[in-house]
């Protein structure tokens, strides 16, 4: 009896125990959970009932589960809860799950997370995290299965520890800045299902240890820095059906790991630099979904057994090197997608192609496709995006393309089609991109095209249409972009265009449009781009065209227009480029310029403006381009211009300027041309700018001193002018002499100085030229492609080819600067004396005439007798590219930002693109280099000195830097090899010059004597220094940034130009691609790249 009362009162004492105990347990994770709570924002109020009083707390409250009174489970995701998450929610120690997922949460992932021993998941992605990950997470929590921390700014490395967590099943780091290299301790988590650590900062090479895991499902380390070859040990992971590698800088083949990956269906391998063959034995991977190997450097034909993947639905294969035929595709019964473009692929489309009745995206852009598009292609009713630009494709545009009723992108641009635009076109009601420019389609546009109500893109550019513009466009209220340049079309523009509410880019440039612009244009709120220029428009500019509420373009030049700038022009806030230039303008240019504050480039040159230059110019802060030659301005050059921080080109040459040149402009650091010429000005020129320039920049102001001038025109320092016979005769030749002649002399003053004159004329024959002709001989003409001019006209022009003269010295003679008596300015080359027969030459130079294109140096005539030989060129005012970097050197970088950078490398690689695909025969330039990339007025690059070894005979310099395959760190190893020039060969000394362009060094200046640029930057590479590859002015640029990003791009496609074996280059049209896709921060315009048919000048 005694006995069982003592154990009734023992019962009674434990029992009481364990509530105390377990009352002090819930207490102790109320105060963690009010401490959690306490150090958030909470604007959707989910914590409003986190108090003492509310309910069974804390197992009531909002996103709290309990088992047994003890919490359990935090969830509370997606409530927008901003702050840190508190470290006494490691005091919870019986939480099992948290989950804070897509909230705001910051600071540090508390390491006393660690204390939750029996935490088994935990979800905190899609926060703002950042530090490292905490190791005592790792090592405090055995039991851990689910650690999900993407989408933060989590930075550090991946802790070692994590190899101590044996039931670790998924592993998801994606999209932070994690660093350092893939710990090989992740190995030893055996259950792991899923590791994905895309989209950080990761390098080193990818573990071959990694294929112990043989539970693995997913695998993702894309968009990395990750070097080295894919490891074989993958081919262990018998259940992996994801495995993603894209973005970063595997090297090797693809290999064989597919031979037990019989439950894969993703493989992504895009955007690295893998080479060799795609192996056949992919076949075995018999579940694969979607297959990417796109934008590497992988070669040889396409395995036909790729092509009987029954199951595989997405096929990106392009941006390599495959070469022959494309195979039979019938086998390819589910395909939905697929890209095989911009690869070296010939012959014709298959017949089979008809036959993928799923299919919805094909793209087979940038090959050498050729033949006739097949009839068949109307079958195909699933389509919705269809590209066979940029091949050799040619006949006519089937007619049973009406069958495409789910078509929304149709483009068939650069290939030789020809006839009319068909009509069947416009029964694909969905069309949104029409796209047919640079083929050779004659005819109207069909009026059909109107019906298009979804037509957001509409581009027919660089064709022969003809007729005048359908004012039925103007029905198409979609459409965003509609380019009709390049044609031959006539009568007015179609004032219905000025009722496109979603217009934001018409270009009509380059026409033969007259009348003058409609009015209605300032209706259109979304317009930024309006480009008329190269037609023969009349009339005013209207006010109005100012007023469009966002544009950004506006470019009116070589036009017939009369009148004044509104003054009205300060109301284009928006503003960036206008060119007014050689349309017939007079009048004061207004000081409401000052108000276009975006304004970046401002060219208004060639017209008939007086006055003086406004002063308010120097307020706007983005101006880069400042174009105001041949003009009749008058007054000083602004000293305020030194505040131009920006300005990279300023041009006020051949006007009636007067004054000093202020020494404000030493400032401009960012200044690459500055052309003063033909004024008025006197004085010294600022020391700064005469040690930068040369004196083509000065010449032409008798009363200028100081270098670069040779000789002393003025009084410069109490100093004399010079008394020199070429001083004399530019004094005598300025209107102040003439003037001074005719007040202080009279006639017999004047008939002395005529007479002198021609003294000295005949004398300067004498010594300088061995060419002279009588200007009425046979021998005098110059074969001009446009408007004529003589050899006496160029003799003039040149000063009889004095060395003052002079641009440049190259292996194919020298180049002169030629000013004609109207004042336009040629590029004269003069060949080395040679034995080309006179047809030959004659045929070679008739052909070089009509390689036209905007972004290579234009052959406007040529003269041919006896041993003389000239070549007469567009004039590039702003040199040459290795005078820009040289620049760019001297001033730590900062006169080339990246988008210039960009730009310059896009504009090189679309012309020696030209080259090699769009002439007949394709012309191969053998010596790409940056002397030989010049830059108009606008500074856009022209590739020059193309077509030039069949045109002179070559003289052997030994001390010149020049083989005859190129130049000396610049040529291909077959190339120094063999001694033949070929277009792979241009491809890798295109990939030099891009590397100089993007890391700021010459290819072969390094301490290590066997390191050349390439091996240099593939070492900075490798070991993951890749701030070193940064030219000093790229050094701010954010790593989190697209232009990082970008950069990064270009120096892969760089790479993969300089690929060893000149079968592993891509070409230049595939090159022009991968650049055009390097700016994923900014779109591209699309008429960068269209050939041009430029008019010269003369």
């Amino acid at each position: 009896m005694g006995g069982a009362r003592a154990l009734v009162l023992l019962s009674l004492v434990f029992g009481l125990l364990v509530r105390c105990v377990g009352g002090q347990d819930a207490q102790s994770d109320i105060a963690a959970l009010l401490a959690i709570k306490a150090a958030l924002v909470d604007p959707q109020g989910i914590l409003t009932n986190w108090v003492t009083g509310f309910g069974n707390a804390p197992c009531d409250w909002n996103g709290v589960v309990c088992v047994a009174g003890r919490v359990q489970e935090i969830l509370l995701q997606q409530y927008n809860l901003q702050g840190p998450l508190a470290a006494e929610v490691g005091n919870l120690s019986e939480l099992r799950r948290l989950n804070m997922h897509t909230n705001r949460l910051n600071g540090n992932i508390p390491a006393s997370l660690g204390n939750c021993s029996l935490l088994h998941a935990v979800y905190l992605f899609e926060n703002e995290f950042s530090g490292n990950i905490p190791r005592e997470v790792f090592l405090g929590c055995p039991r851990l299965q689910v650690f999900s921390a993407s989408q933060n700014l989590i930075v550090g490395g991946i802790p070692s520890e994590v190899g101590t967590l044996q039931v670790l099943r998924s592993l998801d780091l994606t999209s932070n800045k994690i660093v350092g290299s893939i710990p090989v301790e992740l190995s030893q988590c055996v259950a792991l299902n899923v590791l994905a650590l895309g989209n950080n900062l990761l390098s080193g090479s990818i573990p071959n240890e990694l294929g112990q895991l043989v539970n693995l499902e997913r695998l993702d380390l894309s968009r990395n820095q990750i070097g080295g070859e894919i490891p074989l040990g993958l081919a262990n992971l018998g259940r992996l059906n994801t495995l993603e590698l894209t973005h970063n800088n595997l090297t090797g083949g693809v290999p064989n790991i597919f031979t037990s990956q019989v439950s894969l269906q993703i493989l992504r391998l895009g955007e690295n630099l893998l080479s060799g063959p795609l192996p056949a034995e992919i076949v075995n991977a018999v579940a694969l979904l979607e297959l990417n190997v796109a934008a590497n450097s992988l070669s040889g034909v396409l395995p036909a057994p790729l092509f009987n993947l029954a199951g595989l639905q997405t096929l990106n294969i392009s941006r390599n090197h495959f070469t022959g035929g494309i195979p039979a595709l019938s086998g390819l019964r589910n395909i939905q997608s697929m890209d095989l473009s911009y690869n070296a692929l010939d012959g014709a489309l298959p017949s089979s192609l008809t036959q993928l009745a799923s299919l919805r995206v094909l793209s087979l852009s940038g090959n050498k496709l050729s033949g006739s598009l097949p009839t068949g292609l109307g079958l195909l009713v699933n389509l919705q995006f269809l590209a066979l630009d940029r091949n050799l494709l040619n006949g006519s545009i089937p007619t049973d393309f009406a069958s495409l009723q789910a078509l929304t992108t149709l483009s068939l641009a650069t290939n030789d089609l020809t006839g009319p635009i068909p009509d069947a076109i416009a029964e694909c009601t969905q069309l949104q991109v029409l796209d047919l420019r640079e083929n050779s389609l004659s005819g109207p546009i069909p009026i059909s095209l109107s019906s298009l109500q979804n037509l957001q893109v509409l581009q027919l550019g660089a064709n022969e249409l003809s007729g005048s513009l359908p004012p039925e466009l103007g029905t198409c209220m979609n459409l965003r972009t509609l380019n009709l340049s390049g044609q031959s079309f006539t009568g007015s523009i179609p004032s219905s265009y000025t009722y496109l509410p979603n217009l934001r880019e018409l270009d009509l440039d380059d026409n033969r449009l007259n009348g003058s612009i409609p009015a209605g244009f300032v209706n259109l709120s979304e317009l930024t781009v309006l480009s008329l220029s190269g037609n023969s428009l009349s009339g005013s500019i209207s006010s109005e065209l100012v007023r469009i509420p966002k544009l950004t373009r506006l470019a009116l030049a070589r036009n017939r227009f009369t009148g004044e700038i509104s003054s009205d022009i300060g109301v284009a806030k928006k503003l960036e480029v206008l060119d007014l230039s050689d349309i017939g303008l007079y009048g004061n240019l207004p000081p409401s310029l000052a108000n276009c504050t975006n304004l970046r480039s401002l060219d208004l040159h060639v017209n008939k403006f007086t006055g003086a230059i406004p002063v308010g110019i120097a307020l706007l802060p983005r101006l880069e381009t400042l174009n105001l030659q041949r003009n009749a301005l008058s007054g000083g050059i602004p000293a305020e211009f030194g505040n131009l921080s920006m300005l990279a080109s300023f041009n006020v040459s051949r006007n009636n300027l007067t004054g000093t040149i202020p020494t404000s402009l030493e400032s401009l650091n960012t200044l690459v041309l500055l052309d003063v010429s033909y004024n008025d000005l006197h004085g010294a020129i600022p020391s700064v700018l005469g040690a930068k320039f040369s004196k083509a920049s000065f010449e032409g102001n008798p009363n200028l001193c100081g270098p670069p001038l040779q000789d002393t025109n003025g009084y410069c320092d109490g100093s004399k002018p010079s008394n020199s016979l070429a001083a004399r005769w530019r004094r005598f030749w300025t209107w102040k002499a003439i003037i001074g002649a005719c007040v202080g002399g009279g006639v017999l003053a004047l008939i002395l100085l005529a007479l002198l004159c021609f003294c000295i004329a005949r004398i300067t024959r004498k010594r300088r030229s061995k060419i002279g002709r009588s200007p009425g001989s046979p021998m005098d003409k110059v074969i001009m492609f446009r408007s004529p001019i003589t050899l006496s006209n160029i003799q003039e022009a040149t000063g009889q080819f004095d060395e003052d003269h002079v641009l440049s010295r190259t292996r194919h003679g020298i180049v002169f600067k030629a000013i004609l008596q109207d004042g336009t300015v040629m590029s004269v080359r003069r060949l080395p004396d040679g034995a080309v027969e006179d047809s030959l030459f004659k045929a070679e130079a008739e052909m070089l005439g009509k390689v036209k294109h905007r972004n290579l140096t234009v052959l406007r005539g040529y003269y041919v007798h006896g041993d003389v030989r000239l070549l007469v060129y567009d004039y590039m005012p702003n040199g040459n590219l290795a005078s820009l970097l040289q620049e760019a050197a001297q001033q730590d970088g900062h006169v080339l930002n990246w988008p210039m950078r960009h730009l310059i490398a896009l504009g090189v690689s679309r012309g020696l693109s030209f080259l090699h695909t769009q002439c007949d025969p394709p012309i191969v330039h053998g010596d790409v280099k940056p002397n030989n990339v010049q830059f108009d007025a606008d500074f856009e690059a022209h590739l020059s000195d193309f077509g030039l070894d069949k045109l002179s005979v070559t003289p052997t310099d030994p001390s010149s830097s020049s083989t005859p395959v190129g130049s000396l760190g610049y040529v291909s190893p077959e190339a120094t090899m063999s001694g033949q020039l070929s277009s792979a060969a241009d491809v890798y000394s295109f990939g030099i010059v891009l590397l100089e362009l993007l890391t700021g060094r010459r290819p072969v200046m390094f301490a290590n004597q066997d390191e050349d640029i390439v091996k240099w930057v593939k070492r900075q590479l490798q070991s993951g220094q890749v701030s070193e590859l940064f030219d000093p002015s790229l050094l701010d640029l954010d790593p989190e940034s697209s232009e990082w990003e970008e950069f990064l791009l270009a120096v892969k496609v760089a790479l993969l130009c300089t690929a060893p074996d000149p079968m592993d280059r891509p070409s230049m049209t595939e090159v022009v691609f991968m650049l055009e896709g390097c700016r994923v921060g900014t779109e591209m315009p699309t008429s960068s790249s269209e050939p041009t048919n430029q008019a010269s000048p003369v």
